[in-house]
Parts: structure tokens; sequence; C-alpha cells
């Protein structure tokens, strides 16, 4: 059979699933109704907002806390313990992932397996990530009790953000097979986003470099509302998403012995369903295109503040603030406006299409330079909708890798949370090398973060 080239395969649902049909994509890039055939759209308007809901909570936290803990905790931590808090790091978030998603998808039902995280999970990753602004007493800067704080505080916020995250990605899969329903709770999720990435605007007003200082107490302030209001969020997540049709289908499939089946099959080990996964040639191109995506977002979000403020110190504090949640905010605007050229054109073109926009806009930074402010300002902005949409677009991308896999290993449910944990376990430590770039980089120069 032919070939499939790396572009090809970011979008699996446009080709066939059969072992011996050539998989090449279709002339009109859609999802493939071969791994939905019967699907018809079912979300409501609740149980979307509710879905959105999740990532409200999600983006008003980590944009805050991906934003400025590398400057809080740089006043706190050398080198020598950034470096070693960063590997420690990059193992945890790599492993937690495909752990996670083995628990989370051993256990029974559908729907009902994935709510518990988000509900439980998600106020205890509110409480870690307003505590972690919180200095203990005693610390000086390079100490070994400021380097294990900085370790305990990545691991515990990463653990809780992987346990939330992975569910609700896992959920689409589960909730529903229909493309039009599944583009509805993406555009949900981007709803929410927005509103949730306005905390990156009045995070950056309060924030200060005196504030590293000590000074922070405006800013633990405001973290605390952030958290309590993304607490909110999650527990009207977890109380609506679902609804009695989904238990009432929950219920039919095991009326219907499709988990009373799986459960008379041999027990598959979790590196079995790993090896499985890793024959899968779209998901390991995918994992590949996802591993550099990863790396480039986690590096702009990283260091997008400290970059404006050095470039950009002509300019008033407010509009490096409005550029910074711009940046933010508008690359979910976007995927919400894209959303009908997805439907037209497929995921595959529109990815390559913020790909060749992305290369051009470099090509007309390099050619411009750093003379001119406000050209800087949209650049970081522009950059970081390309990047972002692509990553934004990728729910849709790994449900139909999800669906494909359960057609092609047969199984009686998805494997949606496992699917998406081994992704992220070759995606993820991207997650911490680019933040040790960034550190290097800017150090080298002679300047400090």
């Amino acid at each position: 059979s032919g070939d499939m080239t790396l572009f090809e395969s970011i979008c699996p649902c446009c080709i066939s699933t059969s072992h011996s049909s050539s998989l090449r994509p279709s002339h009109r890039p859609s999802h493939n109704p071969s791994l939905h055939p019967h699907a018809t759209p079912s979300i409501s308007n609740l149980q979307a907002a509710a879905y959105g809901a999740t990532m409200f909570g999600s983006a008003a936290i980590n944009n805050l806390w991906v934003t400025y803990y590398i400057q809080f905790f740089s006043r706190r931590v050398n080198t020598q313990w950034f470096y070693i808090g960063q590997v420690v790091y990059m193992l945890w978030n790599s492993f937690n992932d495909p752990l996670f998603g083995w628990i989370s998808d051993a256990a029974p039902g559908l729907t009902r397996r994935r709510t518990p995280a988000i509900k439980y999970g998600g106020p205890l990753w509110a409480i870690v990530f307003a505590m972690a602004w919180q200095d203990l007493g005693g610390e000086e800067f390079g100490s070994i009790s400021a380097g294990l704080h900085f370790t305990m505080v990545l691991c515990l916020y990463d653990g809780l953000l992987t346990l939330v995250e992975l569910n609700h990605a896992a959920l689409m899969p589960d909730l529903t097979t229909s493309t039009e329903d599944r583009t509805k709770l993406n555009n949900a999720s981007a709803a929410g986003a927005i509103l949730g990435s306005l905390s990156s605007f009045f995070g950056h007003m309060y924030w200060s470099q005196d504030a590293q200082g000590g000074g922070v107490g405006p800013f633990r302030r405001f973290s605390t509302v952030v958290a309590l209001l993304a607490t909110i969020g999650f527990a009207f997540s977890a109380e609506k998403v679902c609804t009695d049709a989904d238990r009432h289908r929950e219920s039919k499939l095991v009326a219907e012995g499709g988990e009373a089946s799986e459960r008379k099959k041999p027990p598959l080990s979790m590196a079995t369903v790993v090896r499985q996964m890793m024959k899968h040639k779209n998901f390991g191109l995918f994992t590949l295109v996802s591993a550099l995506q990863v790396f480039e977002c986690t590096f702009e979000k990283n260091f997008l503040s400290i970059f404006v403020d050095l470039l950009m110190q002509d300019v008033s504090k407010h509009t490096r603030s409005l550029i910074i949640s711009t940046s933010f905010v508008l690359p979910w605007i976007v995927t919400i406006l894209l959303a009908p050229a997805v439907s037209r054109f497929g995921v595959r073109s529109v990815i390559i299409a913020s790909f060749c926009l992305k290369v051009l806009l470099g090509v007309i930074a390099l050619a411009v330079g750093l003379k001119r402010p406000l050209f800087i300002g949209a650049f970081a902005v522009m950059t970081r909708v390309f990047t972002e949409c692509v990553c934004r677009l990728g729910p849709l991308v790994l449900s139909d890798l999800v669906d494909e896999d359960k057609v092609l290993h047969s199984r009686a449910r998805t494997m949606s949370a496992m699917f998406i944990g081994t992704n992220s376990f070759f995606t993820k430590p991207g997650e911490s090398l680019a933040p040790m770039l960034g550190w290097a980089i800017v150090n080298s120069g002679g300047g400090q973060v």
C-alpha cells in the first residue's frame, strides 16, 4: 500500500482504516464515515457549556502558571536546582500520562470513568496553584529547601493538571462519535478558554519585577480568586457534562454485554496496549508533530512575558499586558472562526496552511529586525496564534485516532485516555526542555530570567 507523508498523518480521519487499503487522503478531507457510520448530533448546549467549563478553569490557572512560574522561582532557586527540578519534572510529566490514562480506561463505564477526575482533581489542582506562590519560611536563594520546594510544586501541579486535562480530553470520543458534536465540543472548549485566558491580562497588571523580590501579595490574592473561579468551573463541568441519556447509553452497553464480553477476553497489559499503539503509523507520525508543537508552545508561553518586557521597554505596561493577554485569547477565537474551514477543507489542510503562514511570518520578521516595537508585539501575537491553532485542533485529530484504534483492535470500549496518555509520554518532555533552553539562552547573554 502507499505510504503516508508526515502532513497526511496529521488528519487520520481522511484515510481508510482497512489494513489492505491504500493509506491516502480522500479528495474531500472530512472525517472518515467508516469510523462512525450512524453518528447523529446529540450534544446539548448545556453539555457543551459544561465541557467548556473545564477548559475555562484550566486556562485561567495554567496561563498564569506558565507565564510567571519561571520568573517567580528565578529569585529562589539557582541554575543547578532549576535544571534538577526540570529533569525530575520531565520524568514525572512523561510517565504520569500513560499511568493515569491506563487507570482511567480500566475503570467501569464510559463517561462516568472520566468525571470524578474533574470533580475532585480540579479543586485540588486549584489549591496547589494558589499555594505555589507562597514562600516557605526560612528559604534562602539557592538553598536545598528552595530547590525541593520548586521540584515538589512542579510535580504536584503537573500531576493534577494531567489528571484533569487527560480525562477531559478523553471525554470527547466517549461522549459522541458525531463530527458535528465533536466540533461543537471543541468550540465550547475554545470559548471557555477565551474567558479563562483573561486571567493573563489582569495577572500581568498585578505582576511586577519588584514582586519577585517578595512583595508579591497582590498577585497572590489575585491567584487565589482565579483558583476559586476555576473550582466553580470544574464543579459545574463534572455535574452537567454527562446527561441521563449518556447514563442510559452506558447501562445499555452493559445490558448488551459489551463490557462483560470485554472482561471475558484475556486482560491486556499496559505494555501490550502501548505496543499496539506504537505499531499504529498514524499515531506515531502524529506524535512526532505533536512533540514539536508542544516544545514550541511551551517555549513561547514561558518566555513571552520576558521577551516582551526586554524588547518593548519603551511601550507602556498596559500595552504590554494587552499583548500578552491577546496572545493567549486570540488563538482560541481563531480556533472557533476556523470551524467552517475545518468542516469544508479538513483538519489537515488547515494545519498545513498554519505551518506555511508561520514560515512566511518568520521570514518577514527576519527582514524587519528588532527596531520596530509594535511589529515585535504583532509578531509575538501572530506566531502564538499559528502555533496554538495547531495544538487546539489536536483533540479532533486524536478523537479520530481513538476511533481508528477501536476499529483496528476490535475494542468494546475506546482506550481514549490511554491513547492520549501514550501520546503525552513522548510529547511532554518538551515542556521541560523548552524552559531549560530558554533559561540557558537568557542567562548566557548576560541577563537574568
